[in-house]
C-alpha cells in the first residue's frame, strides 16, 4: 500500500478499487510511479502517475467503462495536474519490446484525454515507467513490482532519457528543462532514476565537488541554474521565463545531450 496518509494515499487506492470492480481477477496490479514514488510529489506541480497491469488484452467496451469511471466527479484527483494512468498486459510488463503496446491511457488533468490503445498503439515512454516501477514503484494493489516489471535494456532507457530531454527543450518550463537535464545526467553517470529535485541536489554536489564529468559551462553558472530551478519547482521563487533564462537552460540541456551522443551505441 501507499505509505503515509492523506489524499496521496487515498486516491491511488480508490483508483485501484475502481479498476478491480470493473476488471475483477483480470487486474494483476496497480503501481504508483513518477514523482509520488520518487519522493518529490506536489499537489500543485505534479500529476499522479499510475500503471495498471492486466492479465489479458481488454475489450474496447471495458476500456470505455474504465475511462468513464476514472473521469467521474466522484473520483477527483488531489493533484491539480490530474491522473496519468496506463494499462498494459502482464506479458508486456514482463518482456517489453522497444515500443511497448498499451491497452488504455487516461489523463484526467486540465485537458482530459483517453486513448483506447490496442496492439497497434505503442508508447516508448513506458520503458522508463517500467524501470522506475521496478526500482522504486509502490504496489497499490497486486504483487511486488519486481515480480511484474522487467528492466528494459539500458541502451533503450538512455534513448528515452535523451528523447525526454529533447522534448523538454521544446516544451518544458525553465525548471523542467534544468531538472530533467539533471535527472538524465545522473542516470548516465550513476544509473539512478531519481526525482527531479533529488537529481538537482546530486548535480549541485557534482558541480561544486569539481567532478570531471561536469558540463562544459562554468560550474558556478550551472549551479546557479540548478538553484533557480529548484527554487521555482518548490514554489519558493517565480519561474524564470525570460529568453535569456531559457537559453541558459537549453545550453545545459545541450551539454547533457552531447554526453549521451558520446555513449557507444
Amino acid at each position: 500500500m501507499v505509505g503515509g496518509s492523506g489524499p496521496l494515499e487515498a486516491y491511488p487506492g480508490a483508483v485501484a478499487g475502481g479498476l478491480a470492480r470493473v476488471l475483477g481477477p483480470a487486474l494483476v496490479g496497480v503501481y504508483l510511479h513518477g514523482s509520488a514514488a520518487l519522493g518529490d510529489w506536489s499537489a500543485t506541480h505534479s500529476d499522479i502517475d499510475l500503471l495498471g497491469v492486466v492479465a489479458r488484452p481488454l475489450e474496447r467496451r471495458v476500456k470505455r467503462v474504465i475511462s468513464a469511471r476514472l473521469n467521474h466527479p466522484s473520483l477527483v484527483s488531489p493533484a491539480r495536474a490530474g491522473l496519468e494512468l496506463s494499462l498494459v498486459t502482464a506479458a508486456v510488463a514482463a518482456d517489453p519490446p522497444r515500443r511497448p503496446p498499451f491497452e488504455l491511457h487516461v489523463s484526467t488533468g486540465p485537458s482530459p484525454q483517453t486513448h483506447l490503445g490496442g496492439p497497434a498503439a505503442a508508447d516508448p515512454d513506458l520503458l522508463l515507467h517500467f524501470a522506475v516501477c521496478r526500482r522504486a514503484g509502490v504496489a497499490v494493489a497486486g504483487p511486488d513490482p519486481v515480480a511484474v516489471f522487467a528492466e528494459p535494456p539500458r541502451a533503450w532507457l538512455l534513448d528515452r532519457a535523451a528523447a525526454e530531454l529533447r522534448w523538454a527543450s521544446r516544451h518544458g518550463t525553465f525548471a523542467y528543462r534544468v531538472l530533467t537535464a539533471c535527472r538524465a545526467w545522473r542516470y548516465l553517470e550513476d544509473d539512478v532514476l531519481g526525482s527531479k529535485l533529488e537529481s538537482g541536489g546530486w548535480a549541485r554536489a557534482r558541480l561544486t565537488g569539481g567532478a570531471e564529468s561536469a558540463p562544459a559551462d562554468p560550474p558556478a553558472a550551472v549551479v546557479a541554474l540548478v538553484d533557480a530551478a529548484v527554487a521555482a519547482q518548490l514554489g519558493q521563487a517565480p519561474m524564470p521565463g525570460a529568453a535569456a533564462d531559457l537559453a541558459a537552460a537549453d545550453r545545459f540541456v545541450a551539454t547533457v545531450l552531447e554526453r549521451y551522443r558520446e555513449v557507444p551505441g
